[in-house]
Parts: structure tokens; sequence; C-alpha cells
């Protein structure tokens, strides 16, 4: 270890062997090398960062690979339930009828038989078998594959069917249902259902005075209904099996009355983590390297500057180098925020995509539940929860939309389809979306004024999602039965004047500077301009877009307003005959 420098009494200071004599009045001053620091621990760590991050993407791709074959298992069995639900929907419509039990049972009639069950069955339905059996499980009428014969059955009676039917006959007599069971006959597996043949209003001598008999429907588990609910459940190659047999497939068993398997339902695995971890793991590893070989190379920067003396110099060159050294900093700083920005806007708009694809799921799986596209969901509150869901799943979906228009039109990325547009035209359109909206809260909206050649060089639907922003925001800061005026007119310019005014509250002066920016608010007429007190208060992105849109469209966005008088918002097109958009076709800005 270096031995610190000590002066002693009487005696003038001795430095050590490096040092700096400075001119004129300055004293000879010690200074000694720094021991070079070593860069390993900082390897080290580095290294650890880069293998969790890796970690971390393993495990979370390991965890959204289970989550989806969870879910496809999920898909999977609602699909052979709601299979299983079709056929004993119709099967128990039958036997509840009474014309089928005159005509099966009590006076067997083959032709009405064939022509209002067995023909029916098999070509509206799709049922490949039917079979009416009498009390002692003997064949009154058969049909397979749509041949019928009266002397004797198309096929044998066997064990799983007679059980199938006795099961049946356990039901009620006054509301039957149903027995279902999958059964595994020549090869091929079936979906059946059997229910017993009952009077629709049974005299009380009637009820368990005699052994009822059975209708029995059999569906063929078939690549047709396969593909369909491959299709309609997102199974992907769905299949069906004898065994158990192949790594990549997840399987289903389809069990008779018995628990015992008569075949398995397999359909591919799903794997979006490791499809996702499989493109991206490269490059975050080749990103995690790269900066960790830079903070190695700053760092041993860092520690041989540290470890070079500094020489002592004038006051004013020590402060030189400093100012020097806050300038790059500063540089630096403003790099680093630029890249952090452009990373920001790249993750919204990807993440904003990406969003899309399963909430469209959830808003189409959710519509069909609402509006019971596949039967009845058996609980009114699985309707309401569907609408939640539904409209829930629109106002995100819009939500998204807004940002990834906010941050194309931030990133200069946002496509325009210019081309002649009446400009009647689109305002009419949009007082019919929002009509109902104003209703609801007692506001009316009228065209007060239209004057000139109303003919605008732009995008159509950018040009509606305008207008609708500002009629929604117009609303939102409107009281009840208030009044919203639409205006347009051509300027001395042959520039559009389009005008929404509300006499709603308006907006303080210091918040007008801010509302068009993103995520700022200034609050409405009902919450007290508080931005944040209304459970429904937006994401402070509408008029953001709406000036981007409108700069993008060539034009201008200016806001008047004043506390207790209202807001009038205007919007500054360029006219058809302007061409501010040099050409028709789709051009970005």
């Amino acid at each position: 270890m270096e031995q610190p420098y000590r002066q002693e009494a009487g005696k003038s200071p001795v430095p050590p062997d490096r040092m700096l004599v400075e001119a004129g009045d300055l004293a000879e001053l010690p200074f000694t090398f720094a021991r070079p620091k070593s860069v390993l621990p900082l390897v080290a760590v580095l290294g650890i960062f880069c293998f969790s991050i890796l970690g971390l993407f393993i495990a979370g791709s390991m965890e959204l690979d289970r989550f989806a074959r969870d879910q496809s298992r999920t898909l999977a069995q609602t699909a052979v339930a709601k299979s299983l639900a079709d056929v004993a929907f119709v099967t128990r419509d039958y036997g509840f009828w009474d014309a089928a039990v005159e005509n099966l049972i009590r006076r067997p009639d083959s032709s009405w038989a064939d022509s209002n069950v067995g023909t029916y069955a098999w070509e509206e339905l799709g049922m490949s078998r039917t079979l009416v059996l009498d009390s002692d499980n003997t064949p009154l009428y058969t049909m397979k594959d749509g041949e019928t014969s009266s002397q004797e059955v198309l096929f044998s009676v066997g064990p799983s069917l007679i059980r199938l039917a006795e099961r049946a006959r356990q039901t009620s007599w006054l509301n039957p249902e149903a027995r279902t069971s999958f059964i595994l006959l020549n090869k091929r597996v079936y979906l059946v259902a059997a229910s017993v043949l009952t009077p629709e209003e049974p005299s009380p001598a009637e009820i368990g005075s005699f052994k009822r008999g059975v209708l029995i429907f059999m569906r063929v588990l078939d690549d047709e209904h396969l593909e369909e609910i491959s299709t309609s459940y997102l199974l992907e190659n769905l299949t069906l099996f004898s065994s158990v047999s192949e790594d990549d497939f997840d399987f289903l068993p389809l069990e008779d009355d018995l628990g015992r398997a008569v075949g398995y339902l397999g359909w591919i695995k799903p794997r979006p983590g490791s499809a996702f971890l499989k493109h991206t793991a490269p490059w975050v590893a080749a990103i995690l390297l790269v900066l960790a070989g830079f903070a190695v190379m700053a760092l041993k920067r860092a520690y041989a500057q540290a470890a070079t003396v500094e020489r002592l110099n004038k006051d004013l060159v020590l402060r030189s180098r400093q100012l020097e050294d806050s300038q790059v900093e500063l540089l630096e700083a403003l790099d680093k925020a630029e890249q952090a920005n452009r990373a920001k806007a790249d993750f919204l708009a990807v993440m904003s995509h990406e969003l899309r694809t399963p909430l469209n799921a959830v808003i189409g799986f959710s519509d069909l539940i609402r509006n019971q596209a596949f039967g009845p969901v058996g609980h009114q509150k699985y309707i309401e929860y569907g609408n939640d869901i539904f409209t829930s799943g629109q106002h995100l979906l819009s939500l998204i939309s807004d940002i990834l228009d906010i941050t194309r039109a931030n990133a200069g990325m946002l496509s325009l389809d210019c081309r002649p547009v009446a400009l009647g035209s689109v305002i009419e359109k949009c007082l019919k979306l929002i009509t109902p909206q104003a209703v609801r809260h007692r506001i009316s909206i009228d065209v007060t004024e239209m004057n000139g050649p109303l003919t605008v060089l732009g995008d159509e639907v950018r040009l509606s999602q305008m207008l609708i922003n500002l009629l929604s925001n117009a609303m939102k800061s409107s009281a009840e039965a208030s009044r919203i005026r639409v205006k347009a007119t051509v300027t001395p310019k042959g520039q559009i004047a389009l005008r929404v005014i509300d006499r709603g509250r308006g907006i303080p002066k210091a918040d007008l500077a801010k509302v068009t920016e993103p995520f700022r608010q200034a609050g409405t007429y009902r919450d007290g301009f508080d931005p944040y007190a209304s459970e429904k208060a937006g994401t402070g992105l509408g008029l953001a877009i709406v000036k981007r849109l409108a700069e993008a469209h060539g034009g201008t966005l200016h806001i008047a307003s004043k506390v207790g008088l209202g807001t009038v918002v205007e919007i500054r097109l360029p006219g058809a005959a302007q061409e501010e958009c040099h050409d028709e076709g789709r051009v970005a800005v």
C-alpha cells in the first residue's frame, strides 16, 4: 500500500515522484496514481443480467405456450360439449312430441317415420343413423345412412345403446331430457343422444304406468364435422385418433357412458410463445451483448481516466474542461432521450397492432355469446356479460386505434387516400353515427350553415374521424338539453372552414394550449373540468389526432373558448381546387 504524503515541521514539502508544479503563486501539490480497477466483476454482473433477461424471455414463452394449450383444450371441450348438446337438443325435440309418440310407438307407421323423422334427420340434420326402440329395447324403426328396413334392423343394438336408452327412461315424464355419449361402432366414433318418446301432456294415469320407448339419433364424427369444429374453435389440424401417439398434438378423450375412451380428439399444440422466442431471442441476445460490450468499454475507459493522473491547471482551464464534459453529457443525454422516444413510439405501434388480433377474437366470441349464435346460453346473466365484454372490447379497440394513429402521426407514417370529397356527405354520415349518443344526453346537433362548393381534397375516412371526435368532445362539454351547431363555409382564400360550436361551460384559458397534446385533457362540463373525475374519462387523444390529421391534409386546427360561454373548434382544409395533395393516390405524411 502506498504511504500518504506527510509534511515535516520546518521543512519544505516534498512531493512524490509524479506531481505538477503550477506557475505563479501555486504551491506544489502531491498527486498519486490510482490503481486500475478490474472490470471482471462488472462483466460477471452484466453476464448474469443478460442471462436473466433471456431466462425471463424463455420462462415467459413457456408460460404463454402453457396458457395457449389450456385455452385450446378448453375450446376443444366446449366444441365437444356443443356437438353433443346439438344432437341432444334435436333428439329431445322429436321425443317430446305427441305425433312421434303416436306414429312411432302406439301405432308404428314406417312411412310417417321415414318422412318426418329418418329422412329429415339424415338430409337436413346430418344424422347418420336413427333408431326407435320399444319398451323391450326391440328396434321398431331403423335408418342407416338414408336407408330404412321394415323387415330387419340395419345394425345391432349393442350394450352401449341399451344402457343409454335405460338412462333416458330414468328422466322425468313431464320434462324428459336427452342422454348423450360417444360410441365406437365399426371403427367409427359416433355422437349419440337418446330421448324417451313421451306425450307432451301425459295424463296422471299414464305417468309411470308403462315403460316408454326411446328415440336415438347418431351422428358420425367424420372429417367434415371435424373441419367445421376446427374452423369455428381455432383448433389447428383437428383429427380423430384411436390412441394418444404423437408428441406434437394435444388430445381430448371421447368417452362412452362408462367413462371409457372410444377415441381421441387431437390438434396441433399451439406454441405462440416458442414462435415469439424463436424470432426475437437472437435479436434480444445480440442487443444485450452489444450493450454489455459498450458498457464494459465505457467502464474500462472510465477506469483508465480515473487511473490517469489529471494535472492541476489554472481555474480557467479546469472550468473549461468541466464545461466541455457537461456539453458531452448533455449531448449523450439528448441522444438517449431521442432513442428512448423512438423506442416508445415503436413499442406503441407494434403492441397496438399485435393487440388487435386477440381483441378481435374477444369481440367476435362475445358477439356470438350475446347473440346466442349457437343456441341458448342457459342464463340471462351470460347474455349481459357477453354484452359487457363486447362493449368493453369495442371501447378498447377504439383506444388502440387512437394510440396507433397518434403513434403513426408522430413517426410521420400516417397514410392518407387523398381524393375530392363532398364535405356535406361526410357531415351527413357523421350526424347519423353520433345522433344516438346525442339523444341519450338530450343534446340536439344542427347544421346551421353550409355555403359554397364544399369539396375538399382529402381522405374521407380521416375526415369523418376528425368530425366525430369534435362532435364527441362538444357533447362531453355540453349540458343536457343543449344545442351543438355545425357550420361549413368557404374562406376568401378558397379554404373550407368546418366549425363545431357548443354552448357548454368552455375550456379554461390555461388549458387551451395543452388540449391538443397527446394524453392531456381539460375535463368536461359534467365533471367540473377535472379530467380524471369521471369513470368515462377519455385518453386525451381525440384533439391530438384531429390536429395531426388536419395538418396532414395541409390544413390547420383553431380553438376558441371561454368559460361559461362555450367553445368553437375550426378546421381549415384546402379545397379540391388547391391541390394540396399532389396525387389523388395514397400518400404518406
